[in-house]
């Protein structure tokens, strides 16, 4: 039995649940490949057995790079069972049901679909900022979740957190207002003079969407607010609104494949 695990993480929280679901297959003697959607070009499903998707939550949805590779899956006409997990600063959002649903409208049937709660990367423009014991306990339990859907999952029983049909349709309209401000967002970020043109932020962003000018970094209208330049600057040199933040995801980052 093999399965394979397609993530797209902005700033770690998804790709470190990756590994642990890896590490949970593992232990239980079943093989598992994990795949970056960024990295991606086509979708090749022969072999597998059975499809992990893990995305992070904008605005109670997947972020537009997930959608948009969940559309493209083909159709399942070889029973693959499939395992949906979220990752955000809340503890549930609408993106899980939303990927549940497109996948079994293809032929997949999902038996798990699970929401991570981690410390929200974009606190500074809405929610609180977590602390470090706050952090570590969300991947503790991030972890015994996981834990307790892999053992699940491999004997064939469901473990659902199902979002309401109303959940979802106000989520849609939340995330394309959303998807309508985010030219605006970007808008708000900015680097300092002390940037250093090492380039992490502009090799790294998912978008494409920052170039070196004038001997700093500029950020243009394609941002997806990921907050991943944010939080990765090793000097910690771009603000939103002007103002210098916390980066909180400083440790978590570290699981991301860095260029």
């Amino acid at each position: 039995m093999k399965g394979l695990l397609y993530y797209f993480s902005g700033t770690g929280n998804t790709k470190w649940s990756a590994e642990v679901f890896k590490k949970e297959f593992e232990n239980l003697h079943k093989e598992i490949v994990i795949k970056n959607i960024e990295e991606e070009e086509s979708i090749d499903l022969k072999g597998y057995n059975y499809l992990i998707i893990g995305t992070p939550v904008h605005a109670e949805f997947p972020p537009r790079i997930v959608m948009d590779f969940v559309n493209k899956l083909p159709v399942n006409d070889k029973n693959i069972k499939c395992i949906v997990y979220s990752t955000q600063g809340a503890n549930s959002a609408a993106a899980t049901e939303y990927i549940k649903r497109q996948l079994e409208s293809k032929g997949y049937e999902v038996l798990v679909q699970i929401a991570l709660r981690f410390a929200n990367n974009y606190y500074f423009g809405v929610g609180v900022q977590r602390s470090e014991e706050e952090i570590a306990d969300f991947c503790r339990k991030a972890e015994e979740k996981i834990k307790l859907a892999a053992e699940k999952f491999l004997k064939g029983e469901q473990f659902k957190e199902k979002s309401s049909g109303a959940r979802v349709f106000f989520a849609k309209i939340s995330h394309n207002g959303f998807s309508k401000m985010l030219p605006k967002l970007s808008a708000s970020l900015t680097s300092t003079e002390e940037c250093s043109k090492c380039g992490i932020c502009l090799r790294n962003c998912p978008k494409g969407n920052i170039t070196f000018e004038e001997g700093h970094a500029v950020f243009h209208s394609k941002c997806m607010m990921c907050t991943r330049c944010i939080h990765l600057c090793p000097i910690n040199a771009i603000r939103y609104k002007g103002k210098k933040i916390n980066q909180v995801q400083k440790k978590m980052i570290k699981s991301l494949e860095l260029k």
